[in-house]
């Protein structure tokens, strides 16, 4: 579990069973800056990305996936615009 993106995939997953999100949804949502096209029941869990995951570890996931910092604020936009609650440490490190 190298990855930011494993280790993010696994931390989301845990509460609801392993591999239910997998790195690639994380890589897909990170680089595509949208959850569209994500299956549920990723696409639901992963709604909670800011929230249950540092900025640290989700800016290395968007690099080892070639994302930009862009992408991943649009990604975040979608997402609390959900309505979901917004991250404040995101937001210190982005605003």
């Amino acid at each position: 579990m190298d990855s930011a993106g494993t280790m993010i995939a696994f931390h989301l997953s845990v509460p609801y069973g392993l591999g239910i999100v997998s790195e690639q949804d994380v890589y897909d949502a990170l680089k595509h800056g949208s959850l569209a096209g994500i299956a549920s029941p990723a696409k639901d869990i992963l709604a909670s990305l800011f929230t249950e995951n540092s900025p640290t570890s989700i800016l290395k996931a968007a690099y080892e996936c070639g994302s930009s910092v862009e992408n991943v604020q649009k990604l975040y936009e979608e997402i609390i615009g959900m309505p979901f609650p917004p991250s404040p440490e995101w937001e210190k490190v982005t605003l």
